[in-house]
Formats: C-alpha cells, sequence, structure tokens
C-alpha cells in the first residue's frame, strides 16, 4: 500500500540550503483552470471518445503544514508539498486560503501537468506554532473505458508529452533484462490488437506479483521476489508497458497508486487509459473518487540532487539558537463524507483511513 508515510523527506539543516531565486514569488491564482466535469462524447478529432467522465462528485481537502519552532527562532523556511492540479477526470479550485503573515505561498509547476505548493517564511519565533493551509474543491468523476478497442493502437513514435513517460524511472527498470525477457514473450504469443497486447501485459503482473505489503523495491527486485504492494504492481506494468513501446505512468492517490497506458486513435489522438493492477480488476475505466495527487514517477527538484519518484514533503530552514528540535506536521486531509473514502488495495480491509493529516517529526 502506497502511503506518503512511508516516503516523507524532511530535511533539517543548519545552513541556508535552498537560495530565493529557485522560487518564483508573488500573488498565487485563487482558481486553477478547471476541465469539464461532466460526459464527455466527442475526441478532438470530432469522433466518438472512447473515455467518458461520469458521476462527478465533489470533493474537499486540506493541504499544508503546520510548524512548531524548539527553542530557538527558525529562518529561512520552505516547505513544499505536492498540490492536485487539472486532469481530464478532476477539476481543482482554491475555495480558501489560510496562510498567516509572514508565511506565503506559490505554486512550483513541474513536467506532466503536475505542482507542488511551496509555503515559506524569513522567520519564525521560538516556541511558536503556524499552520498554513489551502483547501482545495476537486470535482472528480469515474472513468468509463471503450467499448470498441479495435481501432486503439501504440503510437509508432511517442508525442513530446507522452515521450517523458517512455524510459526508465527511480525503480522501474524499463531497460533491465529481465523485464525485456518478459516483454518479449508476450509479443511472441501474437495479441490480435494492441489493446489485447497491453491487457496481457496487464495479467501478466496481476497473475505473477503476489500482493504483499512492505518497504517499496525496485522492479527487478519485485520480479525475483514475485511480491509487491500496490507500488511494485503498478511500477512492474509501467516497466513492460515501455518495454514494449507503449508510454505508461504511475498515478498516485491518497495511500494508493494506480498506472495508466498510452494509446492512439486512427487520426493519432492519444488518450491515457487507466487499470487497476491491485485490488480490483478494472482495465481501461477507473470507478474512483480519491482525488489525484500527481501523474508521472520521474520528477527533477531543485531541493533535492536525484530525480524523484514522487513529490514528496520536503521541508528546510535554519535555526538561529535553541536546543530543542522543531516539529512539522504535513496536512493532507479529506474534510467531511470524503474523509471515509478507502483506497482500493487489494489490502485496503487493512489500510487505515485517510480521514488524518499526515505527520512526522522534524529530524535532525
Amino acid at each position: 500500500m502506497y502511503t506518503f508515510q512511508r516516503t516523507l523527506l524532511i530535511i533539517w539543516t543548519l545552513i541556508i540550503c535552498v537560495a530565493h531565486d529557485r522560487v518564483t514569488y508573488g500573488q498565487a491564482p485563487n482558481e486553477i483552470p478547471t476541465q469539464s466535469d461532466g460526459e464527455s462524447s466527442l475526441s478532438p478529432s470530432g469522433l466518438s471518445a472512447p473515455l467518458n467522465y461520469i458521476a462527478p462528485m465533489p470533493i474537499e481537502m486540506l493541504i499544508g503544514f503546520r510548524l512548531t519552532a524548539g527553542d530557538g527562532n527558525m529562518a529561512n523556511i520552505l516547505a513544499t508539498t505536492v498540490f492536485p492540479t487539472p486532469w481530464p477526470e478532476q477539476s481543482v479550485e482554491i475555495v480558501e486560503v489560510n496562510v498567516p503573515a509572514p508565511f506565503r505561498h506559490s505554486f512550483r509547476d513541474l513536467p506532466g501537468g503536475n505542482q507542488q505548493l511551496l509555503i515559506q517564511a524569513p522567520n519564525l519565533l521560538a516556541a511558536t506554532t503556524i499552520e498554513a493551509t489551502l483547501k482545495v474543491r476537486v470535482q472528480k468523476s469515474h472513468i468509463v473505458g471503450p467499448e470498441d478497442t479495435l481501432g486503439l493502437v501504440i503510437p509508432k513514435r511517442a508525442p513530446a508529452d507522452a515521450k517523458l513517460f517512455t524510459g526508465n524511472s527511480p525503480f522501474i527498470e524499463t531497460t533491465s533484462t529481465e523485464v525485456r525477457k518478459i516483454a518479449r514473450d508476450i509479443k511472441e504469443q501474437n495479441p490480435l490488437t494492441d489493446w489485447q497486447h497491453v491487457e496481457m501485459l496487464y495479467d501478466w503482473v496481476r497473475e505473477n506479483i503476489v500482493y504483499q505489503q512492505g518497504e517499496l523495491k525496485s522492479v527487478r527486485d519485485a520480479l525475483r521476489d514475485k511480491t509487491g504492494d500496490c507500488e511494485e504492481m503498478s511500477s512492474t506494468f509501467v516497466a513492460l508497458c515501455r518495454a514494449s513501446g507503449v508510454p505508461a505512468r504511475i498515478v498516485w492517490i491518497p495511500n494508493h497508486c494506480y498506472p495508466e497506458f498510452y494509446l492512439q486513435d486512427a487520426t493519432g489522438t492519444g488518450y491515457w487509459f487507466p487499470c487497476q493492477v491491485a485490488g480490483t480488476r478494472n482495465f481501461g475505466s477507473m470507478p474512483e473518487y480519491l482525488p489525484i495527487l500527481q501523474k508521472g514517477d520521474r520528477f527533477k527538484v531543485p531541493e533535492q540532487p536525484e530525480l524523484q519518484r514522487y513529490l514528496a514533503d520536503f521541508l528546510t530552514a535554519k535555526n538561529v539558537r535553541g536546543n530543542s528540535k522543531p516539529r512539522v506536521e504535513f496536512i493532507r486531509q479529506l474534510l467531511g463524507d470524503a474523509a471515509l473514502l478507502r483506497a482500493p488495495d487489494a489490502g485496503a480491509g487493512q489500510a487505515p483511513p485517510i480521514s488524518s493529516p499526515l505527520s512526522s517529526p522534524l529530524q535532525p
């Protein structure tokens, strides 16, 4: 089961480690441009669209952090966290901003349509607690896949917006010998259509990787152990797709993830099709209301020297003086009835509810 508690990155430094010129300051917009939240029946080419978005449901969510200084003043504070963005299946609107002075917020755009929320302040007095949050309303729809898949094909050449999802990513060894062999063996079974080809990759993962919760491991290790949770199962499917010439990526929602794959119709218009690898079988459709936090599995951010698999929580600051450590709590909280939504993992019965903010003490 994927959880941000497992991947939290919080860095405590005694020096200034993020220069101001790394962040674009300015008044953040009150609303992010939204996609249609109703049913889609036509593709950009004017033909019947292979994907439809139905039964939209509004979900409210609180995103931000709570910081308590130790017995010394803090300076040059920067916190970053993932922030939901619009996709065909969801719209996002900021409905309330609670960022008290001297803190201020901005956004950092990242490749693939993703975004981080940045919260900064020049200082925070000793023994002071500050909470900075944004309340968002996500309109999330169910995705209904195509009935006719005959004309959907693997692109001969991935377009620019899909090329990002064709190579290696952290923990996803697309070019490994093991992955290539499995992809080659499935192709040699001569699937009748490209849709069937991708579905055979999907079925191979579900039949050969046994669901088992545990620490994050690479695709190579998952293939060796024949076990993994939603992260390893999704990563293995993504790796097999990419090794077969199919762009694919991971979609991250609270406490869970699932993959998407990219095919084109007869006019060359491309579409991302979701599938549930861990949990109830859904191939090409996604009856899911949990909000999408990010799409993709290969990110570069200024605060980290290595490529990142996901946009983990991050805090850096300078402690002017004092002995006790500050405490930070990153908030990602579903509100109202949405707090009852649960991840559709195979082990969802054991998954913790996602109605509480995630928290972790700031480590030295």
